[in-house]
């Protein structure tokens, strides 16, 4: 073996590594030899499991690090432009809230996404250091678990508004949301605050390691607390909105009925489906990609690194983890893409953004263009807000 990776693979004591089958992002199984330095050899073995994905999926990796720039140029502008209008007074009622503290938390998670680049992709020494291993863990998953709970949140109130119209005067209030988005961040925070421990800062190593004792409350603590907001929540968002659906055809049929003028779903909700059905179709497959983790493990270390490609585990690892790499940075479009699909979705949106911008010749034209009929009001049937 070259001497390079054999270093990788040996400790400074000279006990070999040796890394066994069904390790999970990674949970390993150790030689029994290794009794000591342990969370140095948990260190060790990542990194050769690293220099084999250089090795042979570099243009996945080298794509993944650029593709990642361009989500933070638009992320960072949209969601700075959303959050700037949202909290605008004529944009700031319920939906306005939770769309508000989702555009912030969107942010949030790119700046924090930028410093976990810096130090898994760009080789940046950016998270190594007492205090900020242990903290940025616990701030990195709380914006991610927040993501999807306040998308169920303003989907929750959608489906209030439109199937009991004359309670939304009571529970689709700014108040009763900003309350909601308080308590969903409290929950994400409560959720992740135990990863601060899971995670340390090793003095001796200069690394930010997991607890080598504590490797399967961590992965049964993160794994449920994962499926549970990258699965069930999605799910449960997918049924709201085929409820909200269901809601809007029997109003179009009621209207119709009563020889009114056919019934137009309001911009407002037409753009928060549009954001829920975005979040369900980037976060399922990035949910089912890892739940098949266990399924793709990596194959044994092997004499040779050219013995990879003859083994078939290793083989069908690489192919899992090239896929998986890929709808993950799909996956992470959602944190991105809210804003435009508001541009394409709300009128009302789209002027405010010209407007803020001092285009107000542009907003004028658009407005004309985009001049609606007039529509009779129907508030028994939907929200009165729109934009």
């Amino acid at each position: 073996m070259d001497s390079t990776y054999q270093n990788i693979l040996t400790d400074s004591n000279g006990i070999v590594i040796n890394p066994m089958e069904n390790t999970t992002c990674p949970s390993l199984i150790w030689d029994e030899n290794v009794t000591e330095n342990v969370s140095r050899s948990s260190v060790m073995v990542e990194a050769y499991a690293e220099k084999i994905y250089e090795i042979y999926l570099p243009r996945v990796l080298s794509s993944s690090k650029y593709v990642r720039i361009i989500m933070y140029i638009f992320g960072y502008s949209g969601n700075l432009l959303a959050f700037m209008l949202w909290i605008r007074k004529p944009m700031l009622h319920s939906s306005g809230c939770y769309l508000a503290a989702l555009a912030m938390s969107d942010l949030a998670f790119l700046i924090l996404d930028l410093l976990y680049s810096l130090h898994t992709e760009w080789g940046i020494n950016a998270l190594n250091a007492p205090i900020l291993c242990e903290t940025f863990t616990i701030l990195y998953l709380t914006t991610q678990y927040t993501s999807p709970l306040l998308t169920l949140g303003f989907t929750t109130e959608r489906y209030i508004a439109i199937k009991f119209p004359l309670k939304r005067r009571i529970y689709c209030t700014p108040k009763r949301a900003i309350t909601m988005v308080i308590f969903l961040a409290f929950l994400s925070l409560a959720l992740c605050g135990i990863q601060g421990y899971f995670w340390t800062y090793d003095k001796k190593l200069k690394e930010c390691v997991r607890r080598i004792d504590k490797l399967e409350i961590w992965e049964s603590w993160t794994w449920s607390t994962e499926m549970v907001m990258f699965l069930a929540v999605p799910v449960m968002i997918l049924a709201l909105n085929m409820l909200v659906i269901s809601e809007i055809r029997k109003s179009r049929k009621i209207a119709l009925k009563l020889h009114r003028i056919l019934f137009k779903t309001t911009a407002t909700t037409t753009m928060l489906l549009a954001v829920s059905f975005f979040l369900i179709l980037t976060t399922l497959p990035v949910s089912i990609a890892y739940a098949l983790n266990y399924s793709f493990p990596p194959g044994k270390i092997h004499n040779s690194l050219l013995d990879i490609n003859e083994d078939p585990i290793w083989r069908a690892h690489l192919s899992y983890y090239e896929a998986r790499t890929i709808i993950y940075n799909v996956g992470l479009t959602h944190y991105v893409m809210n804003f435009y699909i508001y541009l394409v979705a709300g009128d009302r949106f789209r002027k405010d953004v010209l407007i803020m911008l001092r285009c107000k010749k542009s907003a004028r034209n658009l407005s004309r263009i985009h001049t609606r009929s007039e529509t009779t009001k129907m508030e028994s049937f939907c929200s009165s807000d729109t934009f």
